[in-house]
């Protein structure tokens, strides 16, 4: 997962959702960019098993 050459991403949250981010951090002991670098390998792996379909619960409107 560690690599030399690294390229920074400026990303934009919510408040909420940066305030979670943030109480995640103190929970686990990793910081908030480590928490954001493990979710972003995580979505790039299940992309690369199972395409578009990882979005489906993200998109479709409960019932």
């Amino acid at each position: 997962m560690v690599e030399k050459d690294k390229t920074r991403l400026t990303v934009y949250f919510p408040p909420s959702t940066k305030e979670d981010l943030k109480d995640m951090a103190e929970q686990t002991g990793l910081s908030q960019t480590q928490l954001v670098v493990i979710a972003t390998h995580s979505l790039i792996e299940n992309y690369k098993m199972e395409g578009n379909a990882i979005f489906k619960n993200l998109i479709m409107k409960p019932k």
